[in-house]
């Protein structure tokens, strides 16, 4: 299961968990056990909300985040159907694309960060530990990017996938080309083959990630 399809199932849950929390008593009030199962359940809400909306400024995640904290006694039950109510328009974000398109956005900056390590390593002689993490990255974007354009990319070889996606377009022949190239230093990495690649192929490798990312992940 992709993060993604993790989240929005996590979402759905939380939804459906929260139908028989939000429910009072006669006085509309909850008693000590469900109150501590409404505080738990809005730690979680207020946890997958800060995983998908990375930005602390998004008005959703300052509206849970507002609502999560404040002191409700036996009237808990109240945060528990607002911050719900919250959430389930955020299903409906992420039934349009929406929230897809924020964690690509927010891994697309854990894989700039990533990028950036492996061009300090390079800046201090240190191709071989550059080499692993760009391999990695680009291993990562390159499955994440055939995912996005519904290529199937488990038990497949990364060789495969660039030619799936040059026969869907995605890339062009130059591009898979240099795919290919980020391939070999991606293979002779993990496998220890220091001499099998230089500084300027880890650089290369890097280069290209990088444009991957921002052409096809970062949108």
């Amino acid at each position: 299961m992709s993060i993604e399809s993790s989240i929005a199932k996590r979402l759905d849950e939380l939804v459906e968990e929260s139908l028989a929390l939000t429910q009072g008593n006669e006085y509309d009030q909850v008693d000590g056990a469900q109150a501590h199962k409404c505080r738990g359940w809005l730690a979680a809400a207020v946890n997958i909300v800060q995983v998908v909306l990375t930005d602390p400024d998004s008005g959703y995640r300052k509206s849970i985040e507002k609502i999560a904290v404040a002191d409700r006694g036996y009237m808990i039950h109240h945060a528990v159907g607002e911050v719900a109510a919250i959430l389930a328009n955020l299903v409906k974000d992420n039934q349009t694309g929406l929230l897809t398109s924020v964690a690509n956005h927010a891994r697309a900056e854990v894989l700039d960060d990533f990028l950036d390590h492996a061009e300090m390593y390079i800046r201090d002689g240190r191709k071989n530990e550059a080499g692993v993490i760009a391999g990695v990255v680009f291993e990562d974007t390159l499955r994440r990017v055939s995912r996005m354009h519904n290529i199937s990319e488990k038990g497949m070889k990364l060789d495969d996938l660039i030619s799936q996606l040059a026969k869907s377009n995605v890339l062009s022949a130059t591009k898979a080309k240099r795919a290919r190239a980020a391939t070999d230093v991606r293979t002779r990495a993990t496998h220890a083959q220091w001499d099998e690649f230089d500084e300027n192929d880890a650089k290369t490798t890097i280069e290209f990630t990088k444009e991957m990312i921002v052409a096809h992940v970062d949108k």
